[in-house]
């Protein structure tokens, strides 16, 4: 999807895809974080006690200041009770030399590794939030707009500035590197993009109870259909997000990030004619 500004478009699931090694350090932050999603007292310091480690030093883990090792790795896996076939799919790291090797990478299109990483509904936030007039550059202000915690914020930015996608400058000014990202036309695995729908869904039935009216739209219809016309609506329900996308975003004053949900399914499971 092209639109204008920092616009991300997450399209349909396409089916199973194979996934390569990845950086365990980030299976460490996105565990972080549940634990302190499900224990708001939760803290860095709690975590490294059950991986047998000095908190300053899985700080530096967590920043991508320091390595794991093939040996540390066996042994963090091992204190977090992960079988040996779930640890087949992490690989050990260099610290910020590997930060470096990833900055390289382009990704205008985001490929699976990098959708993995950032399937959280607040990434994208982020990033749009980065467009609008009063965006302030500091992790509290961006958590306070977006109503998550600081934590979330800090390692989402350090994500998106290792994959490429932001750049923190020298007078700490933040730059976007991509302005249009797309998750239409790959194939991601089925858990990231249902991960990242649900979170849409539960965010609209938040504001179904919590904004006002006139700041809001939701609405549905119940319909009998042609289903084999399906593929068609699907194009003509795209082409509605670009065009209400670059329409919203045409006077090039954006003041608030807003998140479009649209769906289509059905309601009966009545056979089709062939």
């Amino acid at each position: 999807m092209r639109a204008e500004r920092n616009t991300v478009a997450v399209g349909e699931e396409t089916g199973p895809s194979s996934r390569t090694s990845w950086d365990f350090r980030f299976y460490l932050q996105d565990e972080l974080l549940r634990r302190c999603r499900k224990n708001p007292s939760y803290s860095m310091r709690s975590f490294a006690r059950v991986l047998k480690l000095d908190s300053s030093a899985l700080s530096k883990i967590l920043n991508g200041k320091r390595g794991i090792s093939k040996r540390m790795l066996k042994r963090l896996g091992e204190s977090l009770g992960l079988s040996p076939q779930e640890m087949v799919q992490f690989r050990p790291t260099h610290g910020n030399r590997a930060v470096e090797n990833t900055r390289q990478r382009s990704f205008e299109l985001l490929s699976l590794d990098t959708f993995q990483f950032i399937s959280n509904w607040y990434y994208y936030g982020i990033l749009s939030l980065m467009d609008v007039k009063a965006f302030v550059p500091n992790p509290k202000w961006i958590a306070n707009a977006l109503g998550v915690t600081i934590s979330e914020v800090k390692i989402a930015v350090e994500r998106l500035e290792r994959l490429g996608l932001l750049e923190i400058q020298e007078d700490g000014s933040w730059l976007t590197k991509k302005k249009d990202l797309t998750t239409v036309g790959h194939e991601y695995t089925a858990p990231a993009f249902r991960a990242l729908q649900k979170q849409v869904l539960e965010k609209a039935l938040e504001a179904l109870e919590e904004i006002p009216l006139e700041r809001r739209d939701q609405s549905s219809m119940t319909m009998p259909i042609d289903s084999s016309r399906l593929p068609q609506a699907k194009e003509r329900i795209k082409k509605f997000r670009r065009d209400l996308c670059n329409f919203l975003q045409s006077t090039g004053k954006l003041d608030q990030v807003y998140q479009l949900s649209v769906s289509l399914y059905p309601v009966s499971n009545l056979p089709t004619e062939g």
